[in-house]
């Protein structure tokens, strides 16, 4: 097997913000992706958590009760990290992001 890095063609990346920080969500943004002017991938979820900062979640279904099932999965670690900073680097540069700075809850 190569141990080259895999690369996609991400020809476009659109971000839709949906902000449910508000309301106790992690979720910032959804974003689509065209790969090499051919396939169009919609639904990934761009979150924001204190630890992580900004991160993506595929698109999943429900499968059984509480149970929910990817519907696409990088295949290897490299299209992934392609993926995951393609989408973040565009919220940032669309929203001007800036990690979140909570206030300290100690009593």
């Amino acid at each position: 097997m190569s141990s080259e890095p895999k690369t996609l063609s991400i020809t476009a990346v659109r971000v839709y913000p949906f902000d449910t920080r508000e309301t106790g969500g992690r979720t910032v943004a959804y974003a689509e992706i065209e790969i090499a002017d051919a396939l169009l991938l919609r639904g990934i979820r761009i979150l924001e958590s204190e630890k992580q900062g900004l991160f993506i979640g595929f698109p999943s279904q429900r499968a059984r009760r509480e149970r929910f099932v990817d519907l696409v999965v990088p295949l290897n670690r490299d299209v992934r990290k392609q993926i995951r900073e393609a989408v973040v680097e565009e919220y940032k540069r669309m929203t001007g992001w800036e990690p979140s700075r909570k206030k300290d809850r100690k009593g």
